[in-house]
C-alpha cells in the first residue's frame, strides 16, 4: 500500500502540502485519537486539511463503549495490567542484555572471540524482541476472543458507521499523541480492514502503520533507556521503522550507540523522521538513497542521522 510519511508538524505545512497534492477533493477520515482527551480540539487540524476534516473520533466512541459495557471494561483493565507486566518484565530483561554487550564491547579481549561474543549477544538481543512481540500478541488475541470484540453490539455499531464514513471519504491522515493508545484503538475498531490511499501519517501515526513499534527516548525523564519494541503495528507498510524527534528523542552524536540500534533492528531500516521530512512510500520500492535513517557504521551516523532538522509537533 502507498503510504506518506511526514515528521512531525510544528508548522504543519508539509501536511498542508501533502494533503492539498494527495487529496484535493472531498472530505478526509481523519484518526487522532493518540491526542486522547484532545481528541475534538481539532480547529487547527480542520485548517491544515483544508475544512474538510471527518473526525472519525475513535478514542470518543472507546470512552462510550466502557461508559456502556462493564464486562468489556472490566476485561480490558485486566488486559492493560497484563501488558504492563510483560513490558516491565522486558524492560528488565532488556536492560541486562544491552549491559552484557556494553561490558563485552570494553573488554580487553581476544578480537576474535570478542566479535564472536558480541554476534551472540545480538542473537539474543534479537530473539528477546521477538519474545516479546510474540507474547504481547497472543495475549491480545486471547482477549479479543474472550471479549467477542467483533460480536459486541456496542463495537458492531462504532464499527459500521466507521465503515460509513470512511466509505465516503477521498483519503485519511493519521497524526500522532500517544501511540499505545492510537495503535490499541485502531485495532479495537479494526481499523486495519479500512485504512487505504491516499494516506497520509505522521509521528505516533505513522509509526501505528508501521510492521513494528518502537518505543525509544534517550533522553526521558525518567532516565537513559534502550529502545524497546513495544509491539507489532498495522503493517501497511514493512522494513521501515519511523524514528520520529530524533535530535530531540536520540543521542545521534553516539556513532557507536547509534550504530547499534541500527545493527538490531535491521533488515528494517530505521528512518528519522525530523521536522519538515516527506517521504512517500510505494510499494516494494526502497527508500530514496537520501534518506536519513541509522547506519551501523558508526563513520556514516553523522552526515545520515543529522540531515532532517527536528521541531514541535502539532498532533
Amino acid at each position: 500500500m502507498n503510504i506518506t510519511l511526514l515528521g512531525p508538524q510544528r508548522d504543519v505545512g508539509a501536511a498542508t502540502a501533502a494533503v492539498t497534492e494527495l487529496m484535493p477533493n472531498g472530505q478526509i477520515a481523519t484518526i487522532n485519537a493518540g491526542w486522547q482527551e484532545r481528541e475534538t480540539d481539532s480547529g487547527l487540524l480542520n485548517e491544515v486539511l483544508g475544512g474538510r476534516m471527518c473526525n472519525l473520533e475513535l478514542y470518543r466512541r472507546w470512552q462510550e463503549i466502557l461508559d456502556a459495557d462493564a464486562e468489556y471494561a472490566e476485561t480490558e483493565t485486566r488486559l492493560n495490567e497484563v501488558l504492563a507486566e510483560l513490558q516491565a518484565v522486558y524492560t528488565l530483561r532488556l536492560q541486562h542484555a544491552m549491559a552484557a554487550l556494553t561490558t563485552l564491547r570494553h573488554r580487553d579481549a581476544m578480537p576474535s572471540v570478542q566479535q564472536a561474543a558480541i554476534a551472540d549477544t545480538f542473537r539474543s538481543i534479537q530473539a528477546l524482541d521477538e519474545w516479546h512481540l510474540r507474547t504481547v500478541a497472543e495475549t491480545r488475541d486471547e482477549f479479543y476472543t474472550r471479549v467477542r470484540l467483533g460480536e459486541r453490539d456496542h463495537v458492531v455499531h462504532h464499527r459500521t458507521e466507521l465503515a460509513r464514513m470512511v466509505g465516503d471519504s477521498t483519503g485519511m491522515v493519521l497524526t500522532g499523541g500517544h501511540v499505545g493508545v492510537l495503535l490499541h484503538l485502531l485495532h479495537v475498531f479494526a481499523m486495519g480492514q479500512l485504512i487505504r490511499p491516499p494516506l497520509v501519517a505522521w509521528s505516533a501515526g505513522a509509526m501505528a502503520l508501521s510492521d513494528r513499534v518502537v518505543l525509544f527516548n534517550d533522553n526521558a525523564p525518567h532516565g537513559f533507556s534502550h529502545a524497546e519494541m513495544y509491539a507489532d503495528g498495522l503493517s501497511v507498510y514493512s522494513g521501515v521503522l519511523p524514528f520520529p524527534h530524533p535530535r530531540r528523542r536520540l543521542h545521534l552524536a553516539d556513532g557507536e550507540r547509534v550504530a547499534q540500534m541500527a545493527r538490531r533492528f535491521a533488515p528494517r531500516q530505521c528512518l528519522l523522521l525530523g521536522g519538515g521530512a516527506r517521504f512517500d512510500l510505494r510499494d516494494g520500492e526502497p527508500l530514496p538513497a537520501e534518506a536519513p535513517v541509522l547506519s551501523a557504521d558508526p563513520e556514516r551516523i553523522s552526515a545520515s542521522s543529522t540531515a532532517s532538522a527536528d521541531g514541535d509537533e502539532h498532533g
